[in-house]
This record gives C-alpha cells, sequence and structure tokens, in this order.
C-alpha cells in the first residue's frame, strides 16, 4: 500500500502548480458513439441501431459525481443501484436487468471498459467502481446489443474516455465537505508543450459513514503522458488507488426498525489496491484507413474480512468446539467428526470462547495480474458509391490470479460485533465443509472481430458484424487436487441492424444481436449445493459450468426538434427491447450452511421491456424525464435451497416456476430533474428517483412481498463568485426517506439471535441512505 500511496502522492504534487493559470475545458460534443472497444471506431448516432446513453463530462460535474454512477443513476430509468454491499462508493450498476458489481458472486452481465481495456477483475470478473478517479472521466458510453465487446457484454457495455493534455488544459482544485465526516479534495492538471502533453489528477476522500462500522477512505490517481503527430498518437497512463471501504450489508429488519443506521454482524470491510498501466496509440495509413491499439498491464490487491454467525456449537459434555449437524452431508456424523480443528491440529476446546457464542471471521485475499492487448484497423471509404465504414479487429488478455481463503474462530458480541479468538480452524473430514483454500488461476482470453456499417441509401444504414471469443480458464489447487480444473469455452456471436432516418431529426432502428459469458474461475470452483462456499471465501471441487448466451432484439426510434431563437431543443426516445439468457448462471443460497452460497446454470431467463425519455432545453433552463419498464423473469422451472425463507417447504425448498420475477431488479423506474440559471452565475437543479419495490433475493418463486417502493428528492446549487471561483451545496434525499435497495433472508433461529432478544421476522434489508448535506468549492487558475 506504501508504494500506492507514494505513487498518488507524486501526482498530487505534478498539479501543484495549479495556482498558475486559468482553466479551459475543450470536450467536443458526443454525437460519436463507439462502435467497438477500440476509439477510432465511432459511427453516428443516426446510424446507431440501438439506443446508447451518453455521460458527458459536463453531466459529472452538474451532479458533482464521485462515481460515475451517480450521474447514470439519476438520468437514466434503465439504470439502477443496488446498494448490495452497503458503501456508496462501492455500487452495483445495474442496466436494462443486468449487472456490474463489485461484490463477489454477483453473476456479471456487463461488460466496462477504460480507454479500451476491459476492467472486470480477473477473478468473478467484478468492477470495482472505487478505484476509478472520476475527476480525470471525459465522458463515458453505456451502449447494449453490441457483442464486439467481448466476454460479459450480455446486457451491454460501458465504456470510459479518460482525459488527456491534448482535451483537457487548465488547472483546477476542489474541496468539499459535509455529513458523515465525508471530506473531498481534488487536483487536476492539463498542460500542452507542442506535440506533448500532460495531465495528472488526484482524489483524495474520507467518509465515516451513515451507518455504524461504515467508514470508507479512498486515494485515487490519473496521469496521461501524450503525443501527438501530423498521423499518430500515443498516449502513455497511470491509474493508481488504494481504497478501504466498510461494509454494511442486510440487516434484520427488526434491528433497523429499532436504530436505522444499525448492522447485522461485524466487522465487514474491503482493502483494495490498483496499479495500472496503458499504452495505446493511432496512426493514420491514409485519409481512409486508421490504426489504433493498446498494450496494459494491471495489477490488483483485495483483502476482504467478514464476521458471521456460525453453524457451531458445543458438544461433547460442552467441552470442544464443534459444527452442526446440518452442513454435514449423509450421515449424521458422530461429535469427533463434528470437532473443529485447531492450527495445531488438535480439536479446539470450548473454553477459548469464555463463555460466549461460538462466531467466525472469514478473511480472503486475492492479487490478479493481468496484461493483453489489442489492435484495430477502421477503413472509411465508399464501397460501389456507397457510404462504407468497416471495423476488424482483435484482442487478447492473459491473467494470473492468487486466491487465499480462511477463517478464525470468534466470539459474538452482544452488539453482534465479532471478536477474533485468533485461532484458524477446519473440520476433521471433508464432508463438513469448513476448510482452507488456497488456489491459483489462470484465464487466456481471445477475441477477434469485423463490424460494418453501409449506408444503403442517404437515409438507411445497415450494420452487421461478428466476434469471436475463446476462454481457457484453470484452476489449480495448492491444499491438494480437488479444486484442479481446466475448461475451455467458444463462442461466434452475430450483430445486425437497420436505422432509418425520414428526417435528420427522426430516426427508428432495430438491431438484433447475441453475446456470451464464460463462467469465471470463482464459479466453476464454488457450483455445488452440497458444498457451498462463503462467497467468495471458500472452494470447493465441482463439476464446471457451461457458458452463459444471450440473443437479443431491440426496435424504437429518437429524434430532435428545435424550437424558438433561444436555442431551445426539444428530445425524445422510444426503445422496446428483449434478452433473453440461455443456461443462465445465478448465485444460489445454501441450506447447508448460513450466509454460504454456490453457483448453478438455472436455465433460461428473460429481460425484455420499454424505455422512454423526454428532455428539453435551451441556454436558460434544462428539463428531463425519463422512464423504463424492465420485466425480468425466470423461463425455467428449477428448485432451490432456500431454508430461510419462511415459505419454503419442510426441506426448505422453493420452487422457481416460469414466469416468477427475478430478484433485485425494479419494474418501475422513473427520472426526472432540471437545471435553471436564476442569475448567469446562480444555478439551481433538482431531481427525483423512483424506483419500485424488489423481490428479496431467496425468494426467486416469489411467494414473500417485495420491499416497498421507493421516491427520493436531491436539490443542489452552485453560485459563480468569480470567473474562477465557484461555490455549490447539495441535499440528498431531501425528505430523509427511509427505503431500502435490497433485500435477503437470514436465519433468526438459532442461538446468537435469541440472546439479542430474538428475531421474529427472516427478512434482511439493504437500507438508503438519510438526508445529507454537503458543500465545496472549486477554484480554476
Amino acid at each position: 500500500m506504501l508504494g500506492s500511496r507514494i505513487s498518488l502522492v507524486a501526482l498530487m504534487v505534478a498539479a501543484a502548480p495549479a495556482l498558475q493559470a486559468r482553466a479551459q475545458e475543450a470536450l467536443p460534443d458526443i454525437d460519436i458513439i463507439a462502435a467497438a472497444p477500440e476509439a477510432g471506431a465511432g459511427i453516428e448516432r443516426s446510424k446507431v441501431p440501438t439506443n446508447p446513453i451518453a455521460t458527458k463530462r459536463s453531466d459529472l460535474d452538474r451532479d458533482r459525481a464521485l462515481v460515475i454512477t451517480d450521474t447514470l443513476q439519476r438520468r437514466n430509468a434503465s439504470v439502477s443501484i443496488v446498494d448490495v454491499a452497503g458503501n456508496p462508493f462501492q455500487p452495483d450498476l445495474t442496466y436494462r436487468g443486468f449487472s456490474a458489481s463489485p461484490v463477489s458472486g454477483t453473476p456479471q452481465g456487463l461488460a466496462v471498459y477504460q480507454d479500451g481495456v476491459r476492467i472486470n477483475e480477473a477473478f468473478g470478473d467484478v468492477v470495482n467502481f472505487d478505484l476509478i478517479p472520476t475527476v480525470a472521466i471525459a465522458n463515458s458510453e453505456l451502449v447494449s446489443g453490441n457483442p464486439l465487446f467481448g466476454l460479459n457484454a450480455l446486457g451491454g457495455a460501458l465504456t470510459l474516455e479518460m482525459k488527456n493534455g491534448f482535451t483537457w488544459q487548465g488547472y483546477e482544485l476542489e474541496g468539499r465537505g459535509g455529513s458523515f465526516g465525508r471530506r473531498y479534495g481534488a487536483a487536476q492538471i492539463g498542460q500542452k508543450y507542442g506535440d506533448f502533453a500532460i495531465y495528472s489528477a488526484f482524489e483524495a476522500l474520507g467518509d465515516s459513514g451513515w451507518r455504524k462500522r461504515s467508514g470508507s477512505e479512498l486515494l485515487r490517481g490519473y496521469l496521461d503522458l501524450g503525443y501527438k503527430g501530423d498521423k499518430t498518437e500515443f498516449h502513455l497512463n497511470y491509474t493508481g488507488a488504494t481504497t478501504r471501504l466498510g461494509a454494511a450489508a442486510a440487516t434484520p429488519v427488526e434491528m433497523l426498525q429499532r436504530d436505522y443506521s444499525s448492522v447485522y454482524t461485524t466487522p465487514q470491510s474491503s482493502t483494495n489496491e490498483l496499479h495500472f498501466l496503458n499504452l495505446k496509440g493511432s496512426y493514420d495509413v491514409s485519409s481512409a484507413l486508421k490504426l489504433n491499439g493498446n498494450f496494459y498491464y494491471r495489477d490488483y490487491q483485495q483483502a476482504h474480512i467478514d464476521g458471521n454467525i456460525a453453524d457451531m456449537e458445543t458438544c461433547s459434555a460442552k467441552a470442544f468446539v464443534c459444527q452442526d449437524n446440518d452442513p454435514f452431508i449423509g450421515n449424521v456424523p458422530t461429535n469427533a467428526q463434528r470437532r473443529l480443528i485447531g492450527p495445531n491440529g488438535a480439536f479446539i476446546r470450548s473454553s477459548v470462547l469464555a463463555g460466549g457464542l461460538p462466531a467466525t471471521i472469514d478473511y480472503s485475499r486475492t492479487h490478479s495480474r493481468s496484461y493483453g492487448g489489442a489492435i484495430q484497423g477502421t477503413y472509411d471509404e465508399k464501397i460501389a458509391d456507397f457510404k462504407n465504414k468497416l471495423i476488424v479487429g482483435g484482442s487478447f488478455d492473459r491473467q494470473f490470479t492468487d486466491f487465499r481463503g480462511y477463517s478464525e474462530l470468534g466470539i459474538l458480541q452482544g452488539d453482534f460485533n465479532v471478536t477474533s479468538t485468533g485461532l484458524q480452524y477446519f473440520n476433521s473430514v471433508p464432508e463438513g465443509g469448513f476448510q482452507p483454500s488456497s488456489v491459483f488461476a489462470r484465464n487466456l482470453y481471445y477475441g477477434v472481430y469485423a463490424l460494418d456499417t453501409l449506408d444503403l441509401t442517404d437515409k438507411l444504414t445497415l450494420t452487421a458484424g461478428l466476434r469471436f471469443n475463446s476462454a481457457e480458464i484453470t484452476l489449480y489447487d495448492r491444499l491438494g487436487v480437488r479444486l484442479n480444473s481446466d475448461k475451455s469455452y467458444q463462442r461466434v456471436n452475430p450483430v445486425a441492424g437497420l436505422t432509418y432516418t425520414f428526417i435528420p431529426e427522426f430516426t427508428v432502428y432495430g438491431n438484433y444481436s447475441e453475446a456470451n459469458r464464460a463462467p469465471t474461475a470463482l464459479e466453476n470452483g464454488c457450483a455445488d449445493a452440497n458444498h457451498p462456499c462463503t462467497i467468495d471465501n471458500f472452494l470447493v471441487a465441482d463439476p464446471p459450468l457451461k457458458q452463459v448466451v444471450t440473443r437479443s432484439g431491440e426496435i424504437g426510434f429518437r429524434g430532435y426538434h428545435d424550437i424558438g431563437p433561444d436555442h431551445g431543443r426539444l428530445e425524445w426516445k422510444v426503445d422496446i427491447f428483449r434478452a433473453v439468457n440461455n443456461d443462465d448462471i445465478i448465485s444460489l443460497p445454501s441450506n447447508v450452511i448460513q450466509g454460504r452460497g454456490y453457483f448453478a446454470n438455472v436455465g433460461a431467463t428473460r429481460r425484455q421491456g420499454l424505455e422512454a425519455g423526454v428532455a428539453w432545453r435551451n441556454d436558460q433552463l434544462s428539463l428531463y424525464a425519463d422512464y423504463a419498464l424492465i420485466d425480468a423473469t425466470f423461463r425455467s422451472a428449477f428448485d432451490v435451497e432456500s431454508g430461510n425463507n419462511p415459505y419454503a417447504d419442510a426441506n426448505g425448498l422453493i420452487h422457481v416456476r416460469p414466469g416468477n420475477v427475478m430478484p433485485g431488479v425494479p419494474r418501475h423506474r422513473v427520472k426526472l430533474g432540471f437545471d435553471y440559471f436564476i442569475t448567469p452565475e446562480w444555478k439551481f437543479g433538482a431531481d427525483y428517483i423512483f424506483t419500485s419495490g424488489v423481490r428479496l433475493r431467496g425468494d426467486e418463486s416469489n411467494l414473500d412481498k417485495p420491499l416497498p417502493s421507493w421516491g427520493v428528492v436531491n436539490l443542489k446549487t452552485s453560485y459563480k463568485v468569480t470567473e474562477n471561483i465557484e461555490v455549490y451545496a447539495l441535499a440528498q434525499n431531501l425528505f430523509d426517506r427511509r427505503y431500502y435497495t435490497f433485500g435477503t433472508y437470514f436465519d433468526n433461529s438459532g442461538n446468537a439471535t435469541a440472546s439479542a432478544g430474538g428475531f421474529t421476522n427472516a427478512r434482511t434489508y439493504v437500507p438508503g441512505a438519510p438526508v445529507s448535506v454537503y458543500g465545496g468549492v472549486k477554484v480554476k487558475f
């Protein structure tokens, strides 16, 4: 971590000369949409046969976003944030029912790219938005129905383009503070020196957290060195980050009713560290042919701590610490088999608990090293007098991961904090399920693709393409051979679409595409219902899973109309979409060991719906309204263990049938907002976010009631004191609405809950943040 901090401080020092000149930002309007992972392959928005979401830097600045998802969720109804981890800097981004999540165990359905590099991490394909320096983002695009973005692009891909010294020039400092100990500082500098340019940015953030023991600290930095000649452009950039994130996950509803900020079992925290080096370049071979490419190295480390109530008790006249009977497979074990063993190989005596209730603290450490590259050619030349753009490219990624997981025996305190005894433990027999793990995972991904955009007439455009994906995933067990596996997945995914522009202001479109996702090493190592995992702590030997294949289609129209002499413009969009996943992989709760789960192919799932939006703006006022209907359902029948669900049968099973709604995906979402210049210096804005209630995880059969619907209002205002100094204020959840974004179940029948007075309700929720107020100042020199 020290090296990371030194690197970030160096970036801050580089920005120190920011007291010498005035900031100027030169970001072009986004009218070109990314058609492939590499830059230089964009096509005109009017020719895109889907409904892309473009976010400008000005949008992020207007919302004072600390994470890119802050703006995405406020302005786009098809986007929602599912706060599984209970930390505002660790959000689950959900788009049309597909997720990009930092939580291991969440099936990942979105690919995320930073300057042409897919940043879904090697072990579990998780996405850590906390590691992305938000101040350095130039713009982003969220695109659907395009398999050229490779693995995980089942629902779409989020691309992030970072700033550089050619596109952003000047000096800027920003500071912010407010509720729950929030403090934030940022500095950035961009300078051009002839054919060379430099850009650097640094962010430091601290937050005490509004829930108990949920504080966070983030340090993030970005540096770009660039060269631009007549035909060539090269950039070498570095992203460095170190974050410590306190998690405050789902808590029993009865605890939240007593104390809205309460937390069920701690400690829960993650410490992340990133070093990411990327060399990218472009070369104009001719006026029609352009080459783009990159080569990167990424080093990611995570340490995770999770305190939990354990399936343990005392046995043999209460002399030893033993595992409960339930987690064992087969016949009822003997007391000797149930006894837990310590690091010295001896049975653990109950005296170490000093009369307290046994619990566990689970530790996991992940260290991934990745490198890879891509090359892409774009040929923009007429064919037989028809305008045509051909994109051809290929990529490869080599990834290595060391993963280790173990548990220490803990003692549950009255406030549900778990203190450690310092004793590692495991079962005397493998059937119990409490075993440490130490594995090495190796991934090799490569793909080739081609996409052609042909103007059949001056109004009709055809887009068609293919991508071949190959994934080789190997797992080595350092503690034996039970986890050894070697699996390969390949697939060719097509895409085809049409757009017709009746007039420049009105376009209709339709698109069909296919995409695939290969199971990760984490999922392949945790796919047995009888040997569940503490996600992502303990792995077990399992048969490999099948890859997920998604077939998607969408149709829609969009347009705009300029109104009046005051630069007013009205924009609108309507889109209908459907995506069917075959052999979908989901995470299922375990009925064998409390708090654990496993992955399984559950057949087909379907996400379909409607997106509609309207926006109007002129030089003084901007308004927007966005609506999304998302119908996410299972299309295959299966049974799943969910013994904590009060509606499960006598065997702890729930029976999922076609048409049951998938948990965690709201059916209705509404986003409304405006920004108004009261005076040329004073701007005021507000937004409203409404989300219908979601089904609880563990209630895939829809036997229980969903979470309540909710809506919150946010305010913002800013005032330019001078041309170079701006002050601003934010109010989030203005009316202090209590709401819940995620829910699941827990075992409310054990000794631990009884000691706290008992809980009659097995539902656990992740609560939304209460009213919070922040103020800040931004200075451009």
